[in-house]
């Protein structure tokens, strides 16, 4: 039997997930589909991929092999395939709240100025869809390292807390990075890059609760399971009734970084790197450059 991209792309979720029922939903097959395609993907290599002894498939040391490989390997193949036609809309991807000023008004010039369709699309893992092949470029909050991908920064902005209106912070008007190290923390565990270890030694706060994206992470802050912090303009975007933003003293600034593959990028992320960046120096404060703007490392 031939391999199709199809059974890569299950094996692939598959192993990103190591849950079946997760799997199958990501992919929008049911769990028997997904399960028979692996087990075809499997005859056909003629070795075991997967350890089904656990309650949540194990990938044997051949399907490990065989994840690092089609990690790197898989959206190339995609891209190579994907119709060269350069009136393809350009899909960008976010995942950790969607910076609405810079983002639509990067996304209003391309398409007015440039005759390129933008599609937003929210993906919450952590490249924003990237490492699938299901987005184009991402708008992504924090560094990224990542050599299969160019990234540059487009946005510094200040931090703000995030805390339940019940909380006994709630009745201040700022609090200090201290104050948040030394309460519950709710973690995004999927897509946020926002850490305890962000915090000095000694002074690091306790993981209250985990999310996997922006609404749950808002649910847990507003239920006191944990303060939050945020990006300025993702807090402005995403009001809660439950929920107070306060100032932060002290806290590191939080960088968004545009990021497109490095191997067949869509024909027009260069021109959205230019936008994007060009309309950053439009907005950086008069007398100061960008080599003396203090570089800290960025979370969440």
């Amino acid at each position: 039997m031939d391999i199709g991209i199809h059974h890569l792309r299950c094996f692939l979720t598959l192993a990103e997930e190591q849950h079946f029922t997760w799997a199958a939903d990501r992919l929008g097959v049911s769990q028997p589909t997904l399960s028979r395609q692996i087990r075809r993907l499997e005859e056909a290599l003629g070795r075991s991929l997967l350890d089904r002894s656990t309650r949540h498939p194990q990938l044997t040391a051949e399907g490990l092999r065989l994840q690092a490989e089609l990690k790197v390997l898989l959206p190339r193949l995609e891209a190579a395939l994907r119709p060269p036609a350069t009136d393809r809309p350009l899909r960008l991807g976010y995942s950790w709240g969607f910076p609405m000023r810079r983002g639509r008004r990067a996304v209003e010039l391309m398409e007015q100025e440039h005759q390129v369709l933008v599609e937003l699309v929210r993906r919450d893992d952590p490249t924003a869809g990237l490492a699938d092949g299901s987005v184009d470029a991402a708008l992504l909050w924090g560094r990224v390292d990542d050599p299969r991908y160019t990234a540059v920064e487009v946005l510094r902005e200040e931090r703000v807390a995030a805390i339940s209106h019940r909380s006994t912070l709630a009745v201040r008007d700022s609090v200090t990075w201290g104050d948040l190290g030394r309460r519950c923390l709710v973690l995004n565990t999927v897509s946020g890059t926002l850490t305890p270890d962000d915090w000095p030694t000694g002074a690091r706060p306790e993981i209250g609760a985990e999310a996997a994206n922006l609404d749950e992470y808002l649910h847990a802050v507003a239920a006191r399971r944990g303060v939050g912090a945020l990006p300025a303009s993702v807090a402005a975007g995403h009001p809660d009734p439950d929920v107070r933003y306060l100032p932060v003293a002290g806290a590191p600034p939080a960088v968004l970084s545009y990021v497109r593959p490095r191997t067949n990028p869509h024909p027009h992320a260069e021109q959205l790197a230019t936008v994007l960046t060009e309309d950053a120096a439009q907005d950086r404060p008069r007398g100061r450059s960008a080599a003396t703007t203090p570089r800290t490392t960025p979370a969440c």
